[in-house]
């Protein structure tokens, strides 16, 4: 698969690694190996969940997704993508012309929407990436300012999937979840608005 690194170019001694046949194998602890797994995962969920309580997410919640790889094409993707991205934004127009003041955006713009042209510094966003079971659907899209709130989603997203071997896809993804159709940060969406709920999927 493209982008995997060869054995060789990560250790190039193998024989360390070759156990000799004579060697004792330390005993077995399935107890223990899965208590220490479960540990694990909990220190991991604490740690993310930390970093995103003390970030700027007013008006978010927490999610965690399963790596879940596309099982269409990527361009067949994008094209459900595209058409559903059009789809959402004419709801927008149509039934949450309010909402869209409340973010500050000016009547022309919202003129515009109706033409399925977004304002500056705003953009359509999946909730769920793609590659951890988000569909391309109008129910996985939020409109929100691409500074800071969409930059500052892909930098939470980022530090867990860039590696020093490049980009990686670990087992479970932590995610900044914009609640609503429209990202409004003042907006006490979830009772404070800084409520944690940690979902799986």
């Amino acid at each position: 698969m493209d982008g995997e690194l060869d054995g060789a170019d990560i250790f190039d001694n193998w024989d360390q690694l070759i156990q000799s046949p004579n060697a004792s194998e330390p005993p077995l602890s399935p107890e223990l190996e899965i208590g220490d797994l479960i540990e694990g995962q909990k220190k991991e969920a604490d740690y993310w969940e930390h970093l995103f309580q003390t970030s700027n997410f007013g008006g978010m919640r927490l999610a965690s997704f399963q790596y879940h790889p596309l099982t269409i094409h990527e361009e067949d993707f994008f094209k459900a993508y595209t058409a559903a991205k059009k789809e959402f934004i004419q709801d927008i127009f149509a039934h949450h012309a309010n909402d869209l003041r409340v973010a500050g955006i000016s009547e022309e713009n919202i003129f515009y929407l109706s033409k399925s042209i977004l304002p500056v510094n705003w953009t359509v966003h999946l909730k769920c990436p793609s590659l951890y079971g988000g569909q391309a659907d109008p129910d996985n899209m939020v409109m929100i300012q691409c500074q800071p709130f969409h930059e500052l989603i892909h930098d939470f997203i980022n530090n867990q999937i860039l590696t020093a071997a490049g980009v990686g896809h670990p087992k479970t993804l932590y995610v900044p979840m914009p609640v609503g159709k429209i990202y409004i940060p003042e907006a006490k969406w979830a009772g404070d608005g800084q409520s944690f709920d940690l979902k799986e999927s």
